[in-house]
């Protein structure tokens, strides 16, 4: 009889200590690392859940720096946060020790964007970068046959942003090179890194420059095909580009009758943040997770402008 009470009572303290869990009001860090629409998006995912989560969500952008991120990480660990929902500047090595200390402390660890080379994180969300690579590339290869057909030589051009996220950056160049590179003709001339739009109009327009019969550019990124479509408009010449991620302005260049940027893959930036937001809030709940999620991208091309006008009621 009493090992029979001490079973019950046992079991009413763990229905009583799971029903807390379900009621606690969560408070959860979501850490991104640059000031972009994709970034932006991302925390308006992670709001979107937190508010009908009941959620407290506390938002810190690094800023590109990793002595920043290991900086923010840190804080909210001495914070007592119940998870820490983050994209990384190094996923290979330096991000770890901070999210590591932290999950060490009890904090639930889901990353978004990007896969930390650790397996402690309850949760990864993101797109498959080589395949957003691919949809642009595809896209390429379209127009190399339709406008480049019969051409003894078609030389292209590449902004990526390995200098920044190498293995990101470089899954997306795979990506796209894939598609293309067995096509007669087709020729690597020239690439640079930069992962911002300010850098990059530079760089493009160095290689216009030094490549004054540039056939193509692809560009890795927001920043890198914003640059590469402004540098080939200042240069007055007809380059076609190709690139990865939409915004507002992405679509404009989409639609504008300049004819310059002909496609560009996006991720699902919104449904990435709220994926990750909820896969944290499950484990805090002691629900089941899903270990990764990989997310679809969209490639939007000029030849389909009912496509691009339906996309564009979602970045007004």
């Amino acid at each position: 009889m009493k090992k029979l009470v001490t079973v019950c009572v046992a079991a009413l303290c763990l229905g009583v200590s799971l029903a807390h869990a379900a009621d606690k009001k969560f408070t959860v860090a979501g850490i991104v690392f640059q000031e972009d629409q994709f970034m932006k998006s991302t925390l308006l995912g992670m709001k979107q859940v937190a508010d009908k989560e009941g959620v407290n969500l506390l938002t810190s952008n690094t800023s590109n720096q990793i002595s920043k991120e290991v900086q923010v990480v840190n804080t909210y660990t001495a914070r007592g946060v119940d998870a820490i929902v983050i994209t990384y500047l190094d996923p290979a090595a330096a991000s770890i020790p901070a999210v590591k200390a932290a999950a060490d402390k009890g904090i639930k660890i889901v990353s978004f964007n990007n896969t930390l080379a650790a397996d402690f994180p309850v949760s990864t969300v993101q797109s498959d970068n080589g395949l957003l690579g691919a949809g642009s590339g595809k896209a390429a290869a379209e127009y190399i046959k339709t406008h480049y057909a019969g051409k003894k030589e078609i030389k292209v051009g590449i902004i990526n942003y390995k200098a920044q996220l190498p293995p990101e950056s470089n899954a997306r160049q795979d990506g796209f090179w894939g598609e293309i590179k067995d096509i007669p003709g087709v020729k690597l001339v020239a690439e640079a890194s930069s992962p911002v739009a300010e850098e990059a109009i530079k760089k493009a327009a160095d290689i216009i420059t030094a490549n004054p019969d540039l056939d193509m550019f692809f560009a890795c990124n927001n920043g890198g095909t914003i640059g590469a479509v402004l540098a080939v408009k200042n240069s007055g010449k007809k380059i076609p580009v190709f690139g990865i991620d939409l915004d507002k302005q992405m679509v404009g260049f989409l639609k504008s009758k300049d004819d310059i940027l002909q496609a560009s893959t996006a991720q699902d930036p919104v449904k990435i943040g709220a994926l990750a937001m909820e896969n944290a809030v499950k484990a805090l709940k002691n629900e089941p997770v899903e270990k990764k999620i990989i997310v679809p991208g969209l490639t939007l091309t000029r030849t389909d402008p009912a496509a691009i006008a339906e996309y564009a009621k979602t970045v007004k």
